[in-house]
């Protein structure tokens, strides 16, 4: 049976597609595809926690995810759990422009850097023995956490300041066996 290349080129185009609309799913939705996460923080349990807070304007309550075993960076993570992430065209692994579907093309179409009067996402950390979050001063490509510890994210609306938003959901941090 002779396949035709236009056969092919329609498949791919409608895959492509398909992935598109999965990938816009509203982030209100639990997103765990792998058997290493489970809903909720790691509770004494050996993995790192991860917290995505849309920002209040968004209507959704902090996502919470639990990644069992888990040993790659801050980037890797969202792959690992599911959650779509969009960088800008200037910086498309390295910035997060858009988590979970959140916020909408409309809100922040992605194509450059947005700025804080803008809104724009920040990034928290929290190590195995910390009880809050701390302002990451490394971006999650290279930073990689330590069981126990817990990776944020919030949503910073237009006119917040970055540094003072934390993400609502404190981290539930440990110290590993």
């Amino acid at each position: 049976m002779k396949i035709s290349l236009r056969t092919v080129l329609i498949a791919l185009v409608v895959l492509v597609a398909a992935g598109g609309v999965i990938s816009t799913v509203p982030s209100d939705t639990k997103m765990i595809t792998g058997k290493n996460f489970s809903t909720g923080q790691c509770q004494e349990q050996n993995g790192v926690s991860l917290v995505v807070d849309f920002g209040k304007s968004s209507g959704l309550e902090p996502l919470q995810l639990c990644a069992k075993d888990f040993k790659s960076t801050g980037w890797d993570i969202f792959a690992a759990a599911g959650l779509s992430v969009e960088g800008t065209s200037e910086y498309p692994t390295g910035f997060v422009c858009r988590l979970g579907g959140w916020p909408s093309e409309e809100i922040q179409p992605c194509t450059k850097t947005p700025t804080v009067s803008q809104g724009t996402w920040s990034y928290f950390v929290a190590d195995a023995t910390d009880t809050d979050w701390k302002f990451s001063g490394q971006g999650a490509a290279t930073r990689k956490p330590s069981c126990g510890a817990a990776e944020g994210w919030r949503f910073i609306e237009a006119g917040e300041s970055a540094s003072q938003k934390t993400p609502r959901a404190k981290p539930a941090t440990f110290v590993c066996k």
